[in-house]
């Protein structure tokens, strides 16, 4: 097999599996409606509303926080 269509073979698995910036804030969006959402709502913010995603917004950034000052937050990039 030529060397060229064997590198291709062997990257294209890898092109196909990346994400564009907008799949990746999609993504981002759905996990943190999935698991800050609930936690809202539960505080007593109406859904879909500003005051609903600035607090999902909040305890997102609040938990990325906390976890990038563990030691095995440090290094994860």
């Amino acid at each position: 097999m030529p060397t060229l269509p064997r590198l291709v073979f062997l990257l294209l698995p890898l092109c196909a599996a990346c994400a564009t910036p907008d799949q990746h804030a999609e993504q981002l969006s759905a996990y943190i409606a999935e698991n800050y959402g609930p936690v809202c709502t539960k505080l007593g913010y109406h859904p879909n509303t500003d005051g609903h995603r600035n607090c999902m917004v909040s305890m997102y950034n609040t938990d990325q926080t906390r976890f990038n000052n563990t030691p095995w937050g440090r290094y994860r990039r």
